[in-house]
């Protein structure tokens, strides 16, 4: 909910409630956590593909492992 808008300088900004404006710092804020825990899930996926111990099985035993 915009209660006004301001115009200084020619820039337009919004005047809304403080919960909302609250709410909104919140949400922006669990979504960048969540892009930074991407970067680091994105980051351990790469370490652990990259590790020569790794064991590799064909796709058809994984398969047959999996009831596919």
């Amino acid at each position: 909910m915009i209660i006004g808008t301001l115009q200084i300088d020619g820039r337009k900004f919004r005047v809304v409630p403080e919960t909302l404006y609250r709410e909104l710092r919140a949400a922006k804020r669990s979504m960048e956590e969540q892009q930074r825990q991407g970067a680091r899930d994105l980051v351990e996926f790469e370490r652990r593909v990259r590790d020569p111990r790794r064991k590799l099985i064909p796709l058809a035993q994984a398969k047959a492992q999996l009831g596919l």
